[in-house]
């Protein structure tokens, strides 16, 4: 079982990669909270940027638990600690600083218990 509140990247079998936040992951599904898809920009000078856009419609959903059937998602991986940083303060945003904090906090803590462990691909 995968740390509860961690940050993932997901490889869906439709083509959307997206970062996401595990709550539980079980045999069957996977639950996740705030699900970003990446944006891939091509820029005029061969570059490539990213960004992340809400995987759902209405910003109030995005906290609550999603259950996601393991047959749609070809793999998922941490990610590292930049990356979760990264995420945590793009979606913060639209919260107030107090609970931003608390969560930077608790992912800096995942992150780093994770950066001690081995990693492993789904």
């Amino acid at each position: 079982m995968e740390q509860d509140g961690e940050v993932y990247f997901l490889k869906m079998n439709n083509g959307e990669d997206l970062l996401c936040i595990i709550q539980d992951d079980s045999q069957e599904c996977l639950y996740v909270t705030q699900p970003y898809r990446i944006e891939l920009m091509p820029g005029p000078d061969m570059t490539i940027t990213t960004s992340i856009i809400r995987w759902l419609p209405f910003s109030s959903l995005m906290g609550e638990k999603i259950r996601l059937d393991k047959r749609h998602v070809m793999t998922y991986i941490l990610v590292d600690e930049e990356t979760a940083i990264k995420y945590v303060n793009s979606i913060a945003r639209e919260r107030n600083k107090e609970l931003r904090d608390q969560i930077v906090k608790e992912i800096i803590t995942a992150a780093s218990i994770a950066n001690t462990s081995s990693g492993s691909i789904h």
